[in-house]
């Protein structure tokens, strides 16, 4: 009995059946690349992520340390204190206290005059006149020690503010008919025994 020879299209049906098994062999290995590297990915920005948080919070702790050990300038401000909460109540009394101190009213500009000399044509000739905000000449200003100066000390010297602002803490501004300004801010400090207002913020403006 003679053999068949093998027919072509035999040939061709196992020709196509091996290229289908290369390519869901290819499609599979980049399907699970992609998966691999998706995964690998996500790893990789969940440890980025966990890493800068990490350096944010080690930041924010190092600010944090930085700005409670900075040095404070003892013209412009010094450290906020702390009231203790048993002192919450005196401090509030404290505030109200002085809540109508205000006066709304500039302060007059002091003006001062050298003795005036008489001249040979008998005119007098007015010397410069100095001009100063009441009592807050910015030598004044300077001896205003923040920390230690209380509401009750400057109001002695100076006299009540043109006007002032109470929240949680006393913001008292002397304004002068000449528009210089001197900007007080006084803070609670101490307990309840012995609470006092005292200064921890001041600027001005205008002085001479």
């Amino acid at each position: 009995m003679q053999r068949k020879p093998f027919k072509q299209s035999h040939r061709l049906r196992y020709l196509l059946v091996g290229l289908l098994i290369v390519a869901v062999i290819i499609v599979a290995t980049v399907i699970l690349g992609q998966h691999g590297g998706k995964k690998t990915s996500e790893t990789s920005q969940s440890t980025s992520q966990s890493s800068q948080s990490q350096n944010k919070s080690n930041s924010t702790s190092s600010t944090s340390a930085t700005s409670s050990n900075a040095p404070v300038s003892s013209t412009d401000e010094a450290p906020f204190p702390s009231v203790p909460l048993a002192a919450s109540s005196a401090a509030s009394e404290a505030i109200h206290a002085v809540v109508n101190d205000g006066t709304q009213t500039p302060i007059a500009d002091n003006q001062t005059s050298a003795p005036q000399v008489a001249a040979s044509s008998s005119v007098a000739t007015p010397a410069p006149k100095a001009v100063t905000f009441g009592n807050w000449t910015l030598a004044n200003f300077n001896t205003v020690k923040l920390g230690s100066a209380t509401y009750d000390q400057v109001k002695a010297s100076y006299g009540n503010p043109t006007n002032l602002v109470a929240s949680d803490t006393v913001t008292a501004n002397w304004i002068s008919t000449s528009g210089a300004k001197v900007t007080i801010v006084f803070t609670p400090t101490g307990d309840n025994k012995n609470l006092q207002l005292v200064a921890n913020y001041k600027v001005q403006s205008g002085l001479q």
